[in-house]
């Protein structure tokens, strides 16, 4: 839901939990765009370990590539997404084999790629209200 708490505060998309954030950082707006370009910066090497552990069907590694990923979305505000990661590896542990995970696997694949964008926009967003804020 997107919300502000105050005339000159950043309004985060619908997407991030605005209270998880604000708990977080407060209204240092600056800090949260350098805290997404860092993310930005190792998210494509976190996502392919994740695809590539689960090409590999090694079930620990993939165990260990989602546990990897999952707390940049805390960083980010997507605790939806970090919530998904945890249910993975929960899954992961008593799953026989990979393929088992197809359905889950491709739910999580799907929302990582598409939560990079979504990290993208907002840090594009973030440097523009923080260059009018200057």
């Amino acid at each position: 839901m997107s919300s502000h708490v105050g005339n000159n505060a950043f309004i985060f998309s619908d997407e991030i939990d605005v209270q998880s954030m604000n708990d977080l950082y407060g209204n240092d707006y600056v800090y949260v765009e350098e805290v997404f370009d860092t993310v930005l910066k190792e998210y494509s090497i976190l996502t392919d370990n994740v695809i590539s552990s689960y090409s590999s069907g090694n079930l620990h590694a993939l165990k260990a590539a989602v546990h990897k990923i999952k707390p940049i979305f805390g960083f980010v505000g997507l605790v939806d997404i970090q919530q998904m990661c945890q249910q993975f590896e929960l899954v992961c542990q008593s799953a026989p084999s990979p393929d088992s995970l197809s359905n889950d696997y491709t739910q999580l694949k799907h929302k990582l790629i598409s939560s990079r964008t979504l990290i993208e926009e907002e840090r594009k967003k973030l440097a523009l209200f923080n260059s009018q804020r200057s």
